[in-house]
């Protein structure tokens, strides 16, 4: 042990045949993510110039950082000598974070005679979090088809506004290192291809700079993007485009806006709505079975949930419960909800005919119709519903005191559900803002930052009432193709199939139920008359109410941030668009990306979505 304790790395003797010039020396991974309190290996390869293995041959290590965060790490050596295939290997250990959520970054760097020093890039971090960055020059613009590859530079919780990208040009050219920014990526990124960022940290928001060199390593154009971190999934890469260009448009004017956000994974408000449609076809024998609940719950006391409880509906209520089946397991592949009650079998505990065998049986003539109107469908219905939602807005940007900094008002015009589709004219079901009546649709002193090429759009919020829209969008598709105008519309419709008979008398919907029932209790025709009409009222209530999970209250939808690469398509000097979802006028660009929050009454709901935005006459 004390020997160990007094080991010295001695610096190992100069080969007898050093080589002045023409070593190669190569790092593989040339980039290492380690968690914190573990390690990773780097192996090292020195070769002559003919690429032929140098074995026996010294190389020396050190940990190059920039001053920041490098995590206690140590190397395993600081000397070592290759083996006979020219590779050595030296091992990297790691502690903790002084900041968990903040990865560290510094390079292991190899030095052997004759050779340029080699860089492994390390990331210690406890974040899985990634995102892609698709570095675009504006070409259309300034034509430079000089510009080969870009150099790529991340900055941990800063935006770009706080960076000033002709200055970090100027350092590149210079041959001075970028400050404080991350290690730069192993290689430059290749024009049309990305990088991607491993260990991002999903809490503020964080700059990712691009410099455009030429073929002798110039700058040539630079740009900036910001990545917001509430806009990160775990273990999902986020992609971004990062236009690149010299020429800076004055974006001030009016711009039609169109925003689509992804609602994946779905919030847990959507599984409550869908486990209350589903409720059509849970069941074997459904809709009888619903029907049968909400009929005995209506002879209970306070709000009729369609969940009948025994001893709280009355000597009525008792004594169809005890007509019902016995319980059997619910459909196959149904979610499962709540609130869910029993479902039950054609037989009661008595072996007779049970209360749903007699309602299912009255369902008889009308079992082509129950097929046409598939209401085992409405799950995977509102799943695509609320799949993407589209917000299509208007921005006014207007000059502020300090020269990047812009006035923003941006109003919502209009909500659509694209997998939503209207009958017969099959186009997206879509609703404007005075239609829906919602308090607060606009949104102004929003000071935005406009540097790099790039606005920045700070935290704003709106009244959006996403569950309510939903349920009109619903109503619009899924209901108007099944012939029915709401959920009202559509429990009149399905339950007045049922058809019966009364001592030669036809009979539909609530009487016909009501015959049946009250026969199979030994109860006088009309027991259950105005139990029925309650419970299908209370059933068109709760599913239409349901929807309102969705709600918030106050403003219950906010940008958190968003950003988007600015566009002049006709070099007049004039912005003409705010990111692009495809190529116009020879210019490629991405769209911008937005953060936002959405208030349920399920909780607090953060996603992403992206964004374009086109000079509002010019569409």
């Amino acid at each position: 042990m004390i020997a160990l304790g007094c080991r010295a790395n001695t610096p190992l003797p100069m080969p007898d045949a050093a080589l002045a010039r023409g070593v190669q020396l190569r790092a593989t991974p040339a980039s290492l993510v380690i968690r914190p309190g573990s390690s990773g290996r780097i192996r090292f390869d020195a070769r002559d110039e003919s690429n032929q293995p140098l074995a026996d041959y010294p190389v020396e290590f050190r940990i190059v950082g920039d001053g920041g965060d490098t995590a206690g790490a140590q190397l395993s050596t600081a000397y070592s000598l290759t083996g006979s295939g020219g590779s050595v290997v030296v091992e990297v250990m790691v502690g903790a974070l002084s900041s968990n959520d903040r990865p560290a970054a510094f390079s292991v760097e190899a030095t052997c005679p004759g050779a340029p020093a080699a860089q492994a890039y390390i990331l210690v971090t406890t974040n899985v979090y990634y995102v892609e960055i698709l570095p675009m020059p504006a070409d259309g613009l300034l034509g430079l088809a000089s510009v080969v590859n870009t150099q790529l530079y991340f900055y941990d919780n800063s935006a770009c506004a706080n960076l000033d990208i002709y200055a970090l040009g100027a350092s590149y050219d210079a041959g001075e290192s970028i400050p404080q920014a991350r290690n730069p990526p192993p290689q430059p990124v290749s024009l049309n291809s990305s990088y991607v960022f491993q260990g991002v940290a999903a809490s503020g928001v964080h700059a990712v700079v691009g410099l455009g060199l030429d073929s002798a390593r110039v700058v040539q154009i630079g740009g900036c993007v910001d990545v917001p971190g509430t806009a990160l999934l775990e273990s999902e890469i986020i992609r971004a485009t990062l236009l690149m260009d010299h020429l800076f448009p004055a974006p001030s004017g009016t711009y039609q806006v169109s925003s689509d956000f992804r609602l994946n994974p779905a919030p847990s408000a959507l599984t409550t709505i869908r486990s209350a449609w589903q409720q059509w076809t849970r069941c074997p024998l459904d809709p009888a079975r619903l029907w049968i609940d909400c009929t005995i719950a209506a002879l209970g006391p306070g709000p009729n949930t369609c969940v009948p409880v025994a001893g709280q509906s009355g000597t009525l209520g008792d004594l169809l419960l005890a007509s019902r089946g016995t319980v059997v397991a619910p459909s196959a592949a149904t979610l499962a909800g709540p609130s869910d009650t029993p479902c039950h079998g054609a037989i009661d505990n008595s072996g007779n005919p049970s209360l749903e065998s007699s309602v299912d049986a009255l369902f008889g003539n009308a079992r082509d119709a129950l097929t046409a109107a598939n209401l085992g469908a409405f799950p995977s219905d509102l799943a695509a519903l609320l799949d993407d939602v589209r917000l299509d807005s208007q921005m006014t940007i207007s000059e502020a005191n300090d020269p990047n900094s812009y006035w923003i008002e941006h109003s919502l015009v209009t909500v659509t559900f694209p997998n939503a589709l209207v009958p017969v004219t099959l186009v997206p079901a879509s609703f404007q803002m005075p239609q829906l009546g919602l308090p607060v649709t606009t949104a102004s002193g929003i000071l935005a930052t406009f540097k790099a090429g790039q606005l920045t759009v700070p935290k704003h919020g709106f009244t959006l009432r996403l569950g309510t829209d939903a349920r009109y969008a619903f109503e619009a598709s899924s209901l108007k193709s099944r012939n029915a105008g709401d959920s009202k519309g559509l429990v009149d419709m399905i339950f007045g199939l049922a058809q019966g008979s009364d001592q030669g008398t036809a009979l539909t919907g609530c009487d016909a139920l009501d015959a049946i029932a009250c026969g199979q209790i030994k109860r006088a025709r009309g027991c259950l008359a105005d139990a029925c009409q309650a419970g299908l009222v209370a059933l068109a209530e709760n599913l239409a109410a349901v929807f309102a999970n969705l709600d918030g209250q106050d403003l219950d939808f906010w940008l958190l941030s968003g950003s988007a690469p600015v566009i002049d398509l006709n070099a007049n000097g004039r912005a003409d668009a705010l990111g692009m979802a495809g190529a116009a006028g020879g210019v490629v660009a991405g769209p911008g990306l937005w953060s936002a929050e959405i208030a349920t009454r399920a909780g607090n709901y953060v996603t992403y979505g992206y964004w374009s935005a086109t000079r509002a006459g010019t569409r």
